[in-house]
């Protein structure tokens, strides 16, 4: 996802700590929490829904050649 490994982890934690104060801190990585929790479920959301608009997409189009083979096989003289 953002590819951050340890080190660079304790550096922005440290940063955190100095620019929030530990008072703060935990309210502050709550509410990360809360948000990023929050973001993740409406990307999944958006994933479900581009996935039901494709599998709609697709039974629609195979539906579609199904009625056009049917005609054409209809339409044919018989021999």
């Amino acid at each position: 996802m953002l590819d951050i490994a340890w080190p660079e982890l304790i550096v922005i934690g440290a940063v955190a700590l100095v620019a929030i104060g530990p008072k703060d801190l935990p309210k502050v990585m709550h509410a990360l929490g809360r948000w990023t929790g929050k973001a993740r479920r409406m990307v999944q959301e958006v994933k479900g829904n581009l996935d039901q608009l494709n599998y709609e997409t697709e039974v629609a189009e195979r539906l579609r050649r199904e009625e056009a083979a049917k005609k054409a096989e209809e339409s044919k003289p018989n021999g």
